[in-house]
């Protein structure tokens, strides 16, 4: 009998037929207030896995996970450098809190392979045997239980926790009756991901067909992540609606003083010094005022200003964008720099004084479309300070539904022009889009062709003047606008480029229309700075 399990001895003698089970009902033994928040019972149940102050990202997160403690079928998606302890929160703390008070008595671990969560599951395993401050405070649940696998384990309270690699059969698993209460999901795809949109593609289709759904809309789920690509799972669980998602950068705001890290890295790198790596350390010592000045990190205790701009160089600015910042494309392999699409871009409701609207689609159905690209509308609008609001509608559609799609959307905007990709018009839409504008009266909105003389790529890049000049406004809170801004921003690395191809078709119908009309440019798009390619 282990020391877990033996009763106190003072309390034995005359009540231990009256009382028998009971604990010990000394303050060294009683359970912890319900109130105490995730962060505070970590530090006190798990002090060598929190011995120092904690992030935003470990702040944020430990709220979304202490709302989950008095709600049932939330679902949390955090997204945050590697090495920046998110597991050890959303994997350790939390069910190992929710094991021990057994507030969600069947919990499943997911990882990228088997192997992978049945780690996670033996870092629990360990800290139920061998926590003397866990075991003081729940001696009911903590010890080996009567079911303890490499894959599968069942707490002395009755929990069960069970560990899972992605692309696992699920299908039918449960604990007599009952189905998961709490997912928790860990770097569920791998660097292979990257390279591939087939496995991009199955991942993505595996949780959703497979992982959620093995659960109830009762259940819990968490995801916590780094950023591998725009398509992963994490980053597009970011606009997908039911989730509560933030994402997080190691290096929160930049230092300003560029030349001079410039200048650092140069002497980092040099192959002509003895000591690069010291005399890299000396000259920031040197300059450090003037080389900090601006800059933020996320968790200057875990990772300095210093270590990450080392790392950035031995990295590789493309692998610590995508590990550190949270950002899975290399900027400097974009067409346009970052700043083209920060907060100012976006708009909230359309302006009333709209002089020109028109419609544009890229059917995405032709001979040469590419498997998975979206037939994209774009509703562009031009206001009297020249300003183009722009709004996008991006799916994956069968012709009808695509018709039909495009009424609706001309029925609400009320385009001056509506102009479809000549390419697929009479091929696929002709007939189609005739007969339903006709039926439904939209007898002054006749669509028109837009033939694509130029390759995409240049088609494209025209938009870069516009962008430069900031004349663009997205309309925030819409999915489609927000898939069709980042397809800009990684262009031409983004896996599709249909939104922005029918943004230029919208912006060249809206210059003709309103050259006909005054004889005048739109906007005068003189060409402003590009990010080097």
């Amino acid at each position: 009998m282990s020391r877990y399990d033996r009763p106190n001895q003072r309390l034995a003698a005359g009540l231990l037929a009256a009382l028998r089970g009971a604990f010990d009902a000394t303050p060294a033994r009683r359970p912890p207030p319900p109130g105490l928040g995730l962060l505070d019972w970590a530090r006190r149940h798990l002090p060598h896995h929190f011995s120092k102050p904690p992030s935003a990202m470990h702040v944020w997160l430990a709220d979304r996970l202490d709302t989950m403690q008095g709600a049932r079928g939330l679902k949390v998606n955090a997204i945050g450098p590697r090495g920046a302890a998110k597991s050890t929160i959303a994997t350790l703390a939390y069910p190992l809190r929710c094991a021990v008070e057994a507030t969600e008595p069947y919990v499943w671990i997911v990882s990228d392979t088997k192997s992978q969560a049945r780690a996670h599951l033996e870092n629990l395993r360990v800290e139920l045997v061998e926590n003397s401050a866990l075991a003081d405070a729940w001696p009911d649940a903590c010890g080996r239980g009567p079911r303890w696998r490499e894959g599968s384990i069942e707490l002395r309270n009755g929990v069960v926790i069970e560990a899972f690699g992605a692309g696992q059969r699920l299908r039918g698993r449960r604990r007599g009756a009952s189905r998961p209460t709490l997912i928790v999901c860990d770097d569920l795809q791998n660097e292979r991901h990257i390279a591939s949109a087939a496995l991009r593609e199955a991942s993505a289709e595996w949780f959703h067909s497979t992982l959620l759904p093995a659960g109830t809309r009762r259940t819990n789920v968490v995801n916590v992540a780094t950023a591998l690509h725009r398509e992963a799972v994490a980053v597009k669980l970011t606009r997908s609606p039911g989730w509560a998602s933030r994402t997080f950068a190691a290096l929160v705001r930049w230092p300003e003083a560029e030349g001079l890290w410039d200048e650092w890295a140069e002497v980092l790198r040099s192959a002509d010094r003895p000591d690069p790596a010291g005399d890299a350390r000396r000259f920031y010592e040197a300059n450090r005022a003037a080389m900090d000045r601006g800059a933020a990190v996320l968790w200057p205790e875990e990772e300095d200003l210093y270590t990450l701009m080392r790392l950035r160089i031995e990295l590789g600015e493309a692998a610590f964008e995508r590990e550190k910042q949270s950002q899975p494309i290399d900027p400097t392999r974009c067409e346009w720099p970052e700043s083209y699409f920060d907060e100012s871009v976006w708009f909230d409701d359309w302006p009333r004084d709209l002089t020109l609207r028109v419609i544009a689609l890229d059917p995405s159905k032709g001979a040469d479309a590419r498997h998975g690209d979206y037939s994209a509308y774009v509703l562009l609008g031009v206001d009297r300070s020249g300003l183009l609001h722009v709004e996008a509608d991006l799916d994956r559609r069968p012709v009808a539904r695509m018709v039909a799609d495009g009424v609706r959307l001309c029925t609400r905007f009320r385009p001056h022009a509506f102009g479809v990709e000549s390419n697929q018009w009479q091929q696929l839409l002709a007939g189609e889009f005739l007969a339903e504008f006709q039926r439904q009266g939209l007898l002054g909105v006749a669509p028109c062709e837009l033939t694509n003389y130029k390759n995409k790529p240049m088609r494209v890049r025209r938009l870069g003047a516009y962008l430069s000049q900031r004349r663009f406004r997205f309309r925030r809170g819409s999915a489609s606008t927000v898939l069709l801004v980042e397809q800009l921003r990684d262009f031409p690395l983004a896996a599709h480029d249909d939104g922005p191809d029918a943004l230029e078709m919208a912006l060249r119908l809206a210059e003709d229309v309103w050259r006909r009309r005054t004889e005048e440019p739109l906007v005068e798009t003189t060409p402003g700075p590009r990010s080097p390619e």
